[in-house]
């Protein structure tokens, strides 16, 4: 669709409050090409008054609110739950990578399965702010 604004050099009417427009007058054109998949194409033209086209704008802005789709979803818990779930989160990744270390290096089965208790415990802890990621199955 092209739009432009230009001076009235023939009288028409407004799309939007379907007034006239008079010669002289500034005026918002908007041109659409529609094509088929036959082949075939037409265009029309449409004139509005400046403050109309802004108002149908504003009004088109409106009727359609603009809803955030990106990321991952707010989990609905309060902040105090937030914040504990969050030390839970962080004091696990800190237990995983020293498991991780403990596997490399040492292999000492008693550290092993210190670690491996701690991480059990920590699953409890989270089933009281909110659950479990699915990553931790």
């Amino acid at each position: 669709m092209n739009v432009w604004i230009r001076k009235t050099r023939k009288k028409g009417t407004c799309v939007y409050c379907e007034k006239p427009i008079v010669n002289g007058e500034y005026q918002v054109v908007c041109q659409h090409y529609m094509k088929l998949k036959t082949g075939k194409t037409w265009w029309y033209r449409r004139s509005f008054h400046i403050q109309c086209w802004i108002d149908q704008g504003i009004a088109a802005i409106e009727s359609k609110p603009v809803v955030e789709t990106r990321g991952r979803k707010r989990a609905i818990i309060t902040d105090p739950d937030r914040v504990k779930r969050t030390s839970i989160l962080r004091r696990r990744a800190s237990v995983v990578q020293r498991l991780k270390k403990e596997m490399n290096d040492g292999q000492d089965v008693d550290r092993l399965i210190h670690l491996g208790e701690m991480l059990n415990n920590l699953k409890d802890e989270i089933e009281l702010v909110g659950g479990a990621p699915e990553s931790w199955e």
